[in-house]
């Protein structure tokens, strides 16, 4: 099948849309969000869904494939295209059903967290299972053993204060933010910087 602007796509059953394999996060809490809200409204084919859009020359016009990309790709789509295609999804809704501001906003809400997670992954499975290693708390051990001797020797308190804070900082995923080692890293930090 070749779509409205010439991606040629496999076919498949009308209104079932592929969902992207995402690893556990806000992305994936968006798209299966979607899936869900496309799925309550009666899934509607990406013919009919485009077509209630509007017109081609319509400025909040959905192709096909602009619809199958935010449903069935692994990246975060524009905020307004997934604003639009959610506004389309619920004009599908029995009257009444659906109040369009309030499921507006719950998706704007995760596709805001999508984005943050974005812009400041958390680190892989991989780099969690090595910070968890002896090495870690190697390195904590260290760091803890420079801020303490920094604290009697350098007389600058600001730097003193970002050495506790780094100290803080690799000591909360290992040990815990209640951990005596974490909290008084924090105190140490804040007493030191000003």
């Amino acid at each position: 099948m070749v779509l409205d602007d010439g991606l040629e796509v496999p076919m498949g059953r009308p209104g079932i849309l592929k969902k992207p394999q995402i690893d556990a996060g806000p992305l994936k809490v968006l798209i299966e969000s979607l899936h869900d809200l496309h799925l309550q409204v009666g899934r509607p084919s990406l013919s009919k869904i485009s077509t209630k859009s509007g017109k081609k020359t319509d400025d909040g016009y959905l192709g096909t494939s602009t619809i199958s990309y935010v449903m069935s790709e692994p990246r975060l789509p524009d905020s307004h295209t997934m604003q639009r295609l959610v506004a389309v999804l619920v004009e599908f809704a029995p009257a009444g059903s659906m109040n369009l501001d309030e499921t507006t906003m719950r998706f704007i809400e995760r596709w805001k967290a999508a984005a943050k997670a974005e812009a400041d992954p958390p680190p892989s499975p991989r780099v969690q299972d090595l910070l968890m290693t002896g090495h870690a708390y190697l390195r904590l051990a260290e760091q803890y053993q420079r801020a303490e001797r920094m604290a009697g020797r350098v007389l600058s308190e600001r730097t003193v204060a970002n050495e506790w804070a780094y100290v803080a900082e690799l000591s909360a995923p290992l040990l815990g933010d209640e951990h005596p080692v974490t909290v008084g890293a924090r105190e140490r930090a804040s007493a030191n910087s000003g």
